[in-house]
């Protein structure tokens, strides 16, 4: 069983220390694209990525900044870098070794800059989403470019499996990355929902740190099938069969 989430915008490099750690597995082509992003002009710069002028001036210290090869000394590792919603929830910094080498082996998390990358990958510091417009060699935009080469990573990582789905806990926009027809395994995307006066509906807010809950509980409660996750009742959810497929599985919680 393979697992996909999405990166998060936060991102903090001062979190826990841990020596042991891996590199991006097509840095190279990493390292094309901050090469395109830097020949652009400031305005270019701002109307690609749709940012304000503050966070312009940051992506581009980021660009400027970028350099291989990666170190302890310049990089750190994916699980203890990205924040927000989804990563708060995921308790890494009291993880075990053991529990960090299990993240390692089933966890994926998709990256317009980086492709994919595990959770001790190293990576610095970038502000590229896989939405954006961006045209690499012959690619048109970052999905075209990433969807060969994350999909045969997760094809790969999958053969190294127990069991053959891939668990979807990443966003729409990030999980459009995963060519279906080229998967070699089911997918199963996860779906939040919260109920709250009768009605039910995905508030992201809530929705993400669901996702990030459940990453925690996979990797904590050393989850051996996908038909355990089933079980996953944090901060109230509960599986919902009748509501569910075979592809999509909904989980609700009620909110007051």
């Amino acid at each position: 069983m393979q697992i996909i989430t999405a990166p998060s915008k936060t991102q903090q490099f001062n979190g826990r220390e841990l020596k042991e750690y891996t590199c991006p597995e097509t840095l190279s082509l990493s390292e094309e694209i901050v090469e395109i992003l830097r020949g652009l002009t400031q305005d270019e710069l701002a109307s690609l990525m749709k940012t304000s002028d503050r966070l312009t001036d940051s992506t581009r210290q980021r660009l400027d900044s970028f350099c291989t090869p990666f170190t302890l000394d310049n990089a750190k590792q994916a699980l203890f870098t990205f924040q927000g919603d989804a990563y708060g929830a995921i308790q890494s910094t009291s993880y075990s070794l053991d529990e960090l080498h299990r993240a390692q082996k089933h966890i994926n998390i998709l990256s317009g800059l980086y492709g994919l990358l595990r959770p001790l990958d190293l990576m610095q510091p970038y502000r590229l989403e896989m939405a954006t417009r961006l045209a690499v060699r012959e690619h048109k935009n970052l999905y075209a470019l990433w969807k060969d080469t994350v999909t045969a990573l997760i094809n790969t990582r999958l053969k190294k499996s127990q069991q053959a789905v891939l668990i979807n806990l990443a966003s729409e926009e990030y999980a459009k990355v995963i060519d279906k027809k080229r998967l070699e395994a089911e997918m199963i995307t996860i779906i939040f929902q919260q109920e709250k006066s009768g009605r039910s509906r995905s508030i992201p807010i809530y929705s993400k740190r669901a996702r990030g809950r459940m990453i925690d509980y996979f990797i904590t409660q050393n989850v051996a099938r996908a038909e355990d996750l089933k079980d996953f009742a944090m901060d109230g959810y509960s599986f919902i069969a009748e509501k569910s497929s075979a592809d999509s599985w909904l989980f609700l919680t009620k909110k007051t």
